[in-house]
């Protein structure tokens, strides 16, 4: 990355969008970018802290392991915080670190190294023998309870059968999926006209998170253990490599191509020979992780507050293949967001037939110089979107290049620029075709008004039936109307009328989002839903008043905005309410302290975290700020808090620390 001068308001941004990505991937499974553009942002995070310490604060990515859990299973704490691995991108990289632990430390370090895989880190805790829990990894610190669901993979053990036995056991395991189920059940999935999964790894994680543990046990989940967390006896294990032996033979399920490393050379290739077998695999992985093997040497190198400096992930490259551009077109998008894609000559990328890849938008075109006709090299990015990485230039012969249409292809309503963005879209929410359907589809979907049996093609149905113009028109569906649907039989029409009666009673939170406001998803949603206790109380409130919220920024506060300021977007919900919508708002408690004061929150704390401390000022009626203005009347303050604390005594804020805080409660 060049040194170029960066700003604290770019800073900023960055670490918001990598905290919004992050909540998108750990929190609700439902990532939008590719591992590889992840931990590129990440890394360009990295380097603007490590050139400008003083940008750094407490809730940086860099900071912090994976994100916040969301609700519906009990939390729970780990006895040792769950860490997170440092990335290398290359081989440069990778060799760095090797030298710099055999130079700290002996040139005869053993190394332990195993595939990394594409799965959901679990800590299983044993009492006797016997399975006590099984806990996510959530943000490393605070984890769900999934043992009703790990219970159902029929390779683990729920009783440990062996002489030598502690009386308690903590262990690290990955759960996965294996190819073959994942495109089983999704090939079902399609069939019933449901919402398939992305990939391997939603696919274990959504199946983990599922209320009925007879779901999970159909779907066929596998697990690997990789290491142990904490035991209560000493059994004489003095490296990684004996315990794995060890807990292979009280009955775990380890993988076989695990390996110890004597040097470097030996380290290449074991990553050269997996990554050859990768795509013969029956399961999915995404790199290699190598550990220092001697856990008396891993003390001695230590931690930062984030992953151990004793282990590194080597991620594979994201896998290419080169094909021509055969055509251009163009989607449109639920919010009318027009994106180019390229119509591709079909190619073969590890094991899947790609004929279509993402262009993104058109600055993205320009940058990359793309054209039709072009040869590109394609990859499946984080394996799961195909997108255009780069041209092959010296293949460029008689190529056109691409430009936005004038008019949307779906309507034909002239398309619009938003302006200082690289966003083209239909303004014609109200008759374009995909703009209704997709609205629709997203209005029903499971993290919205979770209305089973509304699949895409009875959505066309019902919209070129003239059934349904839009979402609020839902509510209003008979039954002699959806019998004469094709393919809607007597039961499949009464379970749809009962799902969609069930749904009348959305959470606040659920309701914001399924209305379809542009960058606003289900995180965002649910800070709204704490910081307005009705909905009309939310459509009056002015950009001021959103932006000062935390977490949300000037671009989703105009987005909210010009939502609510649209006509035919008040009328819908006027019509949901009309037809017994019945909105659940939160319950507020009743601490006349907090209620209806802006805080600020700032710094580390001891007994509690930051996030929970802003939980219950929301819970409480109260406000959370990212920043300190002359509106802000308290300011919680813990350890190393920035300038936050000094602009509070500068302004005259009220400052409290954790324990006065607590006290007030």
């Amino acid at each position: 990355m060049s040194e170029k001068k960066i700003t604290k308001k770019y800073y900023q941004a960055l670490k918001k969008k990598i905290q919004l990505f992050s909540k998108q991937y750990y929190t609700y499974d439902s990532p939008t970018i590719s591992d590889h553009e992840f931990d590129e942002l990440y890394r360009e995070l990295k380097f603007i802290e490590d050139k400008n310490p003083s940008f750094i604060t407490s809730d940086s990515p860099t900071q912090i392991i994976g994100s916040k859990v969301k609700g519906g299973f009990k939390k729970v704490r780990h006895i040792k915080p769950m860490m997170s691995l440092n990335n290398a991108a290359n081989l440069n990289e990778f060799k760095s670190f090797y030298e710099k632990i055999i130079t700290d430390v002996s040139k005869d370090t053993i190394m332990y190294a195993e595939p990394k895989f594409d799965g959901l880190a679990i800590a299983l805790t044993y009492e006797n023998g016997n399975l006590l829990s099984a806990v996510t990894r959530g943000d490393g610190t605070i984890g769900e309870d999934v043992t009703s669901n790990i219970r159902t993979i029929q390779k683990l053990p729920l009783k440990l059968l062996a002489r030598q036995i502690p009386n308690k056991l903590i262990v690290a395991a990955e759960v996965y999926s294996l190819i073959s189920d994942f495109q089983r059940i999704n090939d079902n999935l399609k069939k019933s006209q449901t919402k398939t999964f992305a990939n391997p790894r939603n696919f274990a994680a959504g199946t983990v998170r599922q209320q009925d543990p007879i779901i999970a046990f159909k779907r066929n989940l596998q697990i690997f253990i990789h290491g142990i967390i904490e035991i209560d006896q000493n059994l004489s294990l003095p490296t990684h490599s004996e315990s794995m032996l060890y807990l292979s033979k009280i009955g775990f399920q380890t993988c076989d191509l695990n390996k110890k490393i004597n040097d470097i050379n030996q380290a290449i290739d074991y990553f050269d020979k997996i990554s050859n077998k990768r795509d013969k695999l029956p399961y999915e992985i995404d790199g290699i992780v190598y550990k220092v093997d001697n856990y008396e040497l891993r003390e001695q190198i230590g931690y930062t507050s984030k992953a151990p400096k004793w282990s590194i992930a080597f991620k594979f490259p994201s896998q290419v293949s080169q094909t021509k551009i055969v055509d251009v077109t163009f989607q449109v998008g639920r919010t009318g967001v027009i994106t180019p894609v390229a119509e591709l000559k079909p190619v073969n990328i590890g094991g899947v037939t790609v004929s279509r890849a993402t262009l993104h938008n058109l600055d993205d075109i320009r940058k990359k110089d793309i054209r039709k006709n072009d040869y590109v090299y394609v990859k499946r990015a984080g394996d799961v979107i195909p997108e255009v990485e780069k041209v092959n230039l010296s293949k460029r012969d008689k190529t056109t290049k691409i430009s936005i249409p004038k008019v949307c292809p779906a309507c034909g309503e002239v398309i619009i620029k938003i302006s200082n963005q690289s966003i083209y879209k239909c303004p014609n929410e109200l008759t374009c075709r995909p703009q209704i359907i997709q609205s629709i589809s997203h209005f029903a979907s499971r993290k919205a008004m979770n209305i089973t049996g509304l699949g895409e093609s009875i959505i066309i149905s019902l919209v070129d039936s003239n059934l349904m113009n839009d979402y609020s028109d839902l509510y209003y569906l008979s039954y002699d109307s959806l019998i004469l649907l094709d393919r809607m039989a007597k039961v499949s029409v009464n379970n749809l009328i009962a799902s969609i009666d069930k749904s009348k009673k959305p959470n606040f939170d659920k309701f914001i989002y399924s209305l379809g406001i542009r960058e606003v998803g289900l995180s965002t949603a649910r800070i709204l839903s704490q910081n307005f206790r009705t909905m009309d109380e939310l459509i009056s409130a002015k950009r001021e008043s959103l932006e000062s919220i935390k977490d949300i920024g000037p671009i989703v506060a105009d987005n909210i905005t010009s939502f609510f300021s649209v006509s035919s977007n008040i009328e819908k919900i006027k019509k949901l309410v009309s037809s017994g919508i019945e909105i659940i708002y939160p319950k507020l408690s009743s601490n006349k302290f907090i209620s209806s004061k802006s805080f600020v929150v700032t710094g580390s704390f001891n007994k509690i975290s930051r996030n929970e401390i802003e939980e219950i000022i929301l819970l409480n009626g109260g406000k959370v700020s990212s920043s300190v203005s002359g509106k802000t009347e308290y300011l919680i303050c813990g350890d190393q808090p920035g300038s936050k604390l000094n602009k509070a005594k500068k302004i005259g804020t009220t400052i409290l620390t954790e324990e006065k805080f607590l006290k007030l409660l």
